[in-house]
């Protein structure tokens, strides 16, 4: 009797947890919608680049850090000309084919490398902050400071959009500065720049305009040698090496050693993500509209940061893009720290 007593006791201690947990769950919209004007050129690929940290922080008067990985639930497609779009028939073939547009997303690697390179980045702007303002009395950073990276140096000079209501007006916007370094290299007093996340440095040194954070990684970081291990080139030609080569194979496993493996099977000077090896973001969900319309299912954001590419048989084509963030503990929404 005791343990039955004990067990349902527990039962619903669990149970008044669950429910306390519950009600805990801070309330967020959750749901992004934003409107992607095609190129007034049918067929012709636009970029488009969403930050949803930002919008999240306007949407919901809160500041959702930059510095997390953001689950995105899924994303709904809709073309606003679908009766114009429609599909074809293939006068080769006979096939039915599809004019609704395409559509990609893409996102920062989900890499040690990017992750690494942004921990640096981040962890190089608060010695900076901390070293300026080591003799001041009081804390001086502002209550919103916040690290914030572009993309690629595509979206400091690309189109950004802003989450829209159904009548299209957009959300007021509050601050969002996105970090600058200071340094005195190079230069008789100092140079100011950004930060993106994929690709080259633009602007000499002395004078940069955005620095690459994993370009930067990988020119400040030591690697693997390319020759592991480092065999000498006679070795096959060893006495002692050769007395059990009755058949003469043993010099041609040991040639097979001396080439084969001793490479690693990745690039050692280009890191993923730099300006020589892949420096745009990768493609994480990619569909075509079927009859104006498409949905495609759920991936992580680092940082939060998005490039949309879009193609439309249709000049100046919009497509109505419903981006659908994961619920979760970090202020109502999912979103892990990197």
């Amino acid at each position: 009797m005791a343990t039955k007593k004990t067990t349902a006791m527990k039962k619903k201690s669990s149970a008044k947890r669950s429910r306390s947990k519950a009600k805990k769950m801070i309330p967020a919209v959750r749901y992004l919608r934003y409107d992607v004007v095609n190129s007034s050129s049918a067929n012709t690929e636009t970029s488009h680049f969403i930050d949803l940290a930002r919008d999240l922080s306007a949407i919901n008067r809160r500041l959702m850090r930059q510095g997390r990985r953001y689950h995105v639930k899924r994303v709904t497609i809709v073309s606003k000309n679908t009766p114009v779009v429609g599909v074809v028939t293939n006068p080769e073939t006979g096939a039915t084919v599809n004019k609704g547009g395409r559509v990609s997303i893409s996102t920062i690697p989900e890499s040690w490398v990017s992750q690494g390179a942004w921990r640096r980045g981040f962890q190089t702007w608060q010695r900076m902050n901390a070293d300026a303002t080591m003799q001041s009395a009081g804390n001086m950073e502002g209550a919103w400071a916040d690290f914030k990276v572009y993309m690629s140096y595509d979206m400091k000079t690309g189109t950004v959009l802003n989450p829209i209501d159904n009548g299209n007006n957009a959300v007021t916007a509050g601050e969002w500065v996105y970090t600058n370094l200071v340094t005195p290299d190079g230069t008789t007093s100092s140079d100011e720049f950004t930060l993106h996340m994929l690709g080259n440095h633009v602007g000499s040194a002395g004078a940069r305009n955005s620095a690459g954070l994993i370009k930067s990684f990988g020119e400040s970081r030591p690697t693997v040698n390319d020759l592991t291990p480092n065999v000498p080139n006679d070795a096959a030609d060893d006495p002692l090496l050769n007395v059990f080569d009755y058949g003469t194979t043993v010099d041609e496993v040991i040639d097979n050693l001396l080439t084969d493996g001793d490479k690693p099977p990745y690039s050692t000077g280009e890191y993923p993500g730099d300006d020589a090896n892949m420096p745009k973001p990768l493609v994480v969900q990619d569909t075509i509209l079927d009859n104006g319309k498409a949905t495609v299912g759920g991936f992580i954001a680092m940082c939060g940061l998005l490039e949309i590419e879009s193609t439309s048989p249709v000049n100046n084509d919009t497509y109505s893009v419903l981006v659908e963030l994961a619920p979760g503990n970090y202020r109502g929404i999912k979103a892990d720290v990197i």
